[in-house]
């Protein structure tokens, strides 16, 4: 995990929305702006599908959500606050 990922979880913590990331960045976008991201992607692809169910069922007082993309790889990840 990098350092600008858990900046972000620290600075975003009870917003519910993603955390998009790769080796070198990580930008937060509220659900509305991630919503309005997947309107411009085919709607049946297992991206969008695993994108919208962990944005729809994840907890953003204790968890995190994030897609890291990396090599033409792209990823969803949920993440545990297990200090809390």
């Amino acid at each position: 995990m990098t350092l600008h990922l858990l900046s972000s979880f620290q600075t975003h913590i009870g917003r519910r929305g993603c955390h998009f990331y790769n080796d070198e960045d990580c930008t937060f976008y509220d659900w509305a702006d991630v919503l309005k991201f997947i309107q411009n992607l085919p709607s049946e692809t297992p991206f969008v599908e695993k994108l919208t169910s962990a944005l729809a069922n994840y907890d953003p007082d204790r968890e995190y959500l994030a897609v890291q993309q990396t090599k033409g790889r792209v990823s969803v990840e949920l993440y545990l606050d297990a200090t809390g």
